[in-house]
């Protein structure tokens, strides 16, 4: 069977369509993976699709390219995760094939569409049906021996383990680069005999790599699923991994300093507008802080879903210094820390979300 996977973002291509590919791959089926426009990309979307095995790749390519494509795609069954859904529904319509839908949110109710979540608090209309989290399934695949050898970093009570959490786009990287050094010396400074890691994707750029290795910030190239649960801690940004933490039963600190906000993309007419000049700045801000105001005021994912304080958030104008002091009180709390393990992996759900999706995309629990 052909099968045509719609996706945009990094979160989303590494997270969502890598275990679905993969299971695909298991059953036989032909896979045509498309590259959609997305402000949240990081610029190695191709590069990290190349290494999924599917038969045929499109994209990144401009809007009006990709539209004009999408109508002469021929294929079977089409999934999408993530992305602009006039895509999916514009190459359903051309190629007449059923469409499944994958999201965290789904805008609207489609008939005649699957609507696919994780959560059952996540479902916002009666036909959306929750799967569990994809994620799980991503970070559950990179228990692997050739995974575990990239991450020797031995538990020790005495010398807490934190992962540095850096994002998937360049722009931000190079960013916070500074701030993070600043972030680590502080660290350093309250806490001694803490290790310090940040972590990167399998394709992170070598030249990238290297500057990190000069900054002194310790970046390795790992798999989610065993940096995280080696780990004791982490600064993190909101994004795709707070649910990889949660999986994992790794807690940490979801930041988002104000001075980065410019770095922050944001979609629809609103991410035109705030290109701007004087003022593109103030509608960028007025963007972000409506988004947080639809989630009740909370910034990372777990949090959000589950409508509760679960990982720490601080936002807004926070420094260096008042992380590694909030840092610290948390891993002087051990009972707490071992609380929120437990609490993080309860709510993780079962694994398994890729093989139902697979079964209900394709109509069968079978191979071809």
């Amino acid at each position: 069977m052909r099968i045509t996977i719609l996706t945009n973002g990094p979160g989303e291509l590494w997270g969502w369509v890598r275990p679905v590919a993969s299971e695909l791959r298991k059953r036989g089926h032909s896979i045509s993976l498309w590259l959609l426009p997305c402000p949240f990309s990081s610029g190695h979307e191709r590069e990290a699709a190349s290494l999924l095995g599917v038969d045929k790749l499109e994209g990144p390519s401009s809007f009006s390219v990709i539209w004009h494509e999408a109508a002469n795609e021929r294929t079977d069954r089409i999934i999408q995760m993530g992305g602009d859904l006039s895509f999916g529904l514009r190459m359903s319509k051309f190629s007449n094939a059923p469409l499944t839908v994958y999201s965290y949110r789904h805008r609207k109710d489609i008939k005649g569409v699957n609507l696919l979540t994780a959560f059952p608090q996540q479902v916002n209309f009666p036909s959306v049906v929750p799967i569990g989290d994809l994620v799980k399934d991503s970070v559950n695949s990179d228990l692997s021996p050739s995974e575990l050898s990239r991450w020797n970093w031995e538990k020790d009570s005495n010398s807490p383990r934190i992962l540095f959490l850096p994002g998937s786009r360049p722009s931000i990287r190079s960013a916070v680069m500074s701030w993070l050094c600043e972030l680590r010396d502080e660290i350093k400074r309250l806490i001694p005999s803490a290790r310090i890691r940040s972590l990167f994707p399998q394709f992170m750029p070598e030249i990238e790599l290297k500057q990190w290795q000069k900054a002194g910030l310790n970046p390795v190239r790992a798999g989610a699923g065993v940096a995280m649960r080696n780990s004791d801690y982490a600064i993190t940004q909101p994004g795709t991994n707070n649910f990889e933490m949660m999986h994992c039963g790794l807690g940490g600190i979801v930041a988002a300093p104000e001075k980065f906000l410019n770095y922050i993309p944001v979609s629809g007419a609103a991410g035109f507008l705030t290109r701007l000049p004087v003022i593109g700045q103030a509608i960028r801000r007025q963007a972000l802080l409506r988004t947080v105001r639809n989630w009740n005021g909370y910034i990372s994912l777990p949090n959000r879903t589950f409508r509760q304080n679960i990982l720490v958030e601080m936002w807004g104008n926070i420094t260096p210094l008042m992380i590694a002091e909030k840092l610290r009180a948390e891993l002087d709390d051990e009972d707490r820390l071992n609380a929120l393990r437990n609490d993080l992996l309860s709510r993780s759900g079962t694994s398994g979300a890729s093989e139902r999706l697979c079964d209900i995309a394709t109509g069968t629990g079978d191979s071809i």
